[in-house]
């Protein structure tokens, strides 16, 4: 297997992390195990297409952009929620499912699309891959993914959402960074074969079955025994979103 080159990711992961999807600390986590299983001639082509911009920016750029009055349209595609044994139907307002596929299929048949075309969607793709497998961004809608449940995390206010995107993370971070490059070291192939299917609505699903264990705490306190129980499940889904986003990466841009 190759080796994961964790330092780019060390050095990111000692920053402040923004407080949007996995947080930059987790995209930064999914790009660079991504980076490590691509094969060269995929590495290399996407890399041409990003430019100067290194696979860990393009993980974070729609986070690092949103503010900015131009990108506006984009702020609905972070996220899937729908209510709580609802089933998903395609909508008018684009999401995190339509727009992951549409930039797959999009890049797929790249000669239609400028360079600007295919970088913007290059980096679209690797922030969506890691959206759709933070449990909260396939919640439900009644509560915006958790954003309305608030909850006391380390004695400071926050809400469910944050504690997911960044906090757990944080507050565990070099033993997160450890487990994460642990679980990479054991994957067998057929591990790989299993969690490198390319199939959106399937990562969707898979993902939206970890809610009642994400709910499922008493008060409003998230306290150590909900964080231990929890922080596999973050540190699967970060591996298991880098694998796919190389799986994706290495079945378009194959020659």
């Amino acid at each position: 297997m190759k080796k994961i080159s964790l330092t780019l990711l060390i050095a990111l992961l000692l920053k402040t992390s923004a407080t949007f999807a996995w947080g930059k600390v987790g995209h930064v986590m999914v790009a660079e195990i991504a980076m490590a299983y691509l094969n060269k001639s995929v590495k290399d082509s996407v890399q041409k297409y990003l430019g100067k911009m290194t696979f860990a920016e393009a993980g974070t750029w729609m986070d690092d952009i949103r503010g900015e009055r131009k990108f506006e349209y984009m702020n609905t595609w972070h996220y899937s929620d729908i209510d709580k044994d609802s089933t998903y139907k395609k909508t008018a307002e684009a999401n995190a499912i339509s727009e992951l596929e549409r930039v797959m299929a999009e890049l797929s048949n790249r000669s239609t699309l400028t360079k600007a075309q295919i970088n913007i969607d290059i980096k679209v793709l690797f922030h969506l891959v890691g959206d759709l497998h933070q449990p909260l961004h396939c919640g439900y809608a009644s509560d915006k993914g958790g954003n309305n449940i608030d909850v006391m995390f380390n004695m400071q206010n926050t809400n469910l959402h944050s504690s997911w995107d960044t906090k757990m993370i944080e507050d565990r971070l070099t033993v997160v960074q450890k487990d994460v490059t642990e679980l990479c070291k054991k994957l067998t192939p057929a591990d790989k074969k299993k969690y490198e299917k390319i199939n959106v609505m399937d990562w969707y699903q898979q993902t939206r079955g970890y809610l009642p264990e994400v709910y499922d705490f008493k008060g409003d306190i998230i306290t150590k025994e909900y964080i231990d129980k929890n922080l596999p499940v973050i540190e699967k889904q970060l591996v298991i979103a880098g694998l796919r986003l190389a799986s994706v990466l290495n079945e378009t841009f194959k020659k």
